[in-house]
């Protein structure tokens, strides 16, 4: 059967954990069909869960120079453009979704959303202004899927 995902990628390193923080900001919110997961720099591992997946939204955190806590919403289209700097890890998402589109295992419909954070240090927490675009993120999506 197939399923609607939703991904926040990050790391515990201070605003790098805005992924994260839009899944705890989802849990209850949504049908139970929704599957909510929250990944650890996953690179070549994002593969594995969009198999068999029929929509899948992906959110990590980005620097792209806009304001911090900016949310951007990037299409297929986009994703060349927004490879810079949508994701600070080693094998960013969009190389993972370059493969899972070579492999067959691109959902039929897959968004990405990237929110802009400054420096991820290790034992910072979450800026104030990342922590509110995570729950602006987290109502966006409830009504996207609310009316889809």
């Amino acid at each position: 059967m197939k399923k609607t995902r939703i991904i926040g990628i990050g790391s515990p390193l201070g605003d790098d954990q805005a992924g994260w923080r839009v899944i705890d900001a989802l849990k209850g919110r949504l049908p139970p069909e929704i599957e909510l997961i929250k990944l650890d720099r996953p690179g070549t591992g994002l593969i594995p869960l969009l198999e068999n997946t029929r929509h899948a939204i992906l959110i990590d955190a980005m620097q792209g120079g806009a304001a911090l806590g900016t949310i951007r919403h990037f299409s297929k289209a986009e994703w060349a453009i927004c490879q810079q700097g949508l994701s600070s890890h080693s094998v960013d998402m969009v190389d993972a979704l370059k493969l899972a589109k070579e492999l067959g295992a691109l959902p039929e419909t897959i968004e990405l959303y990237g929110i802009e954070i400054g420096p991820a240090m290790p034992g910072e927490t979450s800026s104030e202004a990342v922590r509110a675009a995570t729950e602006n993120l987290a109502d966006m999506i409830v009504r996207e899927l609310e009316f889809s």
